[in-house]
């Protein structure tokens, strides 16, 4: 549900990201519409609106066939040509990165092997990625930055850059700095699990809600709670590190330094872990899917157990959070993720239990294989979006915008 607009002047900003949220939810709506839905008077929902061409966000057409006399109604949607991003995921064996435009189309994408510990040949490969994709945009000029989803915990010093489902050996963030300038565009960077959450706020199954929890399902486990369409950042922006809850007393050791963290039993890593028996060597995303193809025992086995973990954890979140649902998504085939899913059924007793919001209490992520290449391009359209919102002034010059850490929240959603 759209929020109202405010009338005072200071609140143009806010107005203005409202009417854009609405125009991306509706993907084509009438000035009608809009007006029904912020409560703005019929003059500002115009001047908003011819705000928004004028940047490039939205474009209009009229609508044949309303049957009303004189001219036909303007409807308005989303400019795909508005501004393209680069996103990149960086997983400790792998980058994958594409260009997205406005409305989420993943233009190219690209998908390299690579051993994130090597810190050098890991900054190479992006500003090769970078260099590659910013030729698949639509206009150089308006490709608005470079989007960078890696594992978190940031600034934990017990947590970061530890253990083989996060960034190891790193020390800090600063190859980020460097990307910055080898590629000359703004890097913008949050963890895979925010980001992800962004882009399904933005693009995926979590346009229309404002209050959900995402579970990020790729080498490790992690979590970000949605509040009013922005990520709950904690005293440190470490909030919801779902993956390092213990679930298990005395459980698997974990590289957090405590035991039977959730991550250990349920993670594409634990899977590996399990099959291969080797803590270096992941098993791809294919081999996962021929082994769920011939009903392999081991991974079987594994999936049952993962599956009563989740069931647990839904539990967990749900008593704890209340969300209107829970999205799964990340790295992990869609197929996995879906079997295991499949087996938590029925669900534990929670305060959701019965919810009649209708909504089903876990909800699967569609664009299972874009989702990290779409949360990271999310995190500079977000932020240029905003700030074009925020400081609107057509006929002035824009001098260079740094990258930086981007505001955890999706285009139209938190007040100035």
């Amino acid at each position: 549900m759209a929020r109202k607009g405010a009338t005072q002047q200071s609140s143009a900003p806010y107005n203005r990201r409202i009417v854009l949220d609405v125009i991306r939810r509706g993907h084509e709506v009438s000035r009608k519409e809009i007006i029904d839905q912020v409560g703005l008077s019929p003059q500002t929902v115009a001047n908003i609106t011819q705000d928004l061409e004028t940047m490039g966000l939205v474009i209009s057409k009229r609508v044949k066939g309303g049957g009303a006399r004189g001219q036909p109604p303007m409807a308005f949607m989303l400019n795909p040509r508005g501004g393209d991003a680069i996103g990149i995921s960086l997983e400790p064996h792998k980058i994958s990165a594409g260009v997205v435009n406005l409305v989420g189309e993943v233009l190219a994408r690209r998908e390299v092997v690579n051993d994130a510990r090597d810190r050098a040949a890991t900054l190479e490969l992006m500003v090769e990625l970078v260099a590659d994709l910013s030729a698949k945009s639509h206009d150089a000029r308006t490709l608005w930055g470079v989007g960078v989803a890696m594992p978190g915990p940031f600034d934990a010093p017990n947590l970061s850059f530890v253990g083989p489902t996060a960034i190891e050996g790193w020390s800090d963030l600063s190859i980020l700095t460097e990307l910055e300038v080898r590629t000359g565009l703004d890097v913008f960077y949050n963890t895979d699990s925010v980001a992800a959450a962004l882009g399904e706020s933005l693009f995926g199954v979590a346009q229309d809600l404002d209050n959900y929890f995402y579970l990020h399902f790729g080498i490790g486990l992690g979590g970000a709670l949605i509040l009013e369409k922005a990520a709950y950042p904690g005293e440190r922006g470490n909030a919801t590190e779902i993956g390092h809850i213990p679930i298990q007393p005395g459980g698997a050791p974990c590289y957090c330094g405590s035991q039977g963290c959730l991550e250990r039993y349920l993670s594409l890593h634990a899977l590996s872990e399990a099959i291969i028996g080797d803590v270096g060597v992941e098993l791809s995303n294919e081999q996962i899917l021929r082994l769920l193809a011939r009903d392999d025992e081991r991974l079987a086995a594994w999936c049952q157990a993962a599956a009563g973990h989740l069931r647990n954890a839904v539990c967990v979140i749900e008593n704890m959070l209340d969300p209107t649902t829970i999205v799964i998504g990340g790295s992990a085939p869609a197929a996995l993720v879906r079997h295991i899913v499949d087996l938590t059924l029925p669900l534990l007793p929670s305060v959701r239990t019965g919810a009649p919001s209708g909504r089903s209490r876990i909800t699967l992520s569609e664009r299972q294989e874009d989702s990290l290449i779409l949360g990271a391009a999310v995190l500079p359209i977000h932020e240029v979006a905003v700030s074009q919102l925020r400081d609107l002034a057509l006929d002035a010059p824009r001098g260079p915008r740094r990258g930086g850490f981007p505001q955890a929240d999706a285009v139209g959603a938190a007040s100035d």
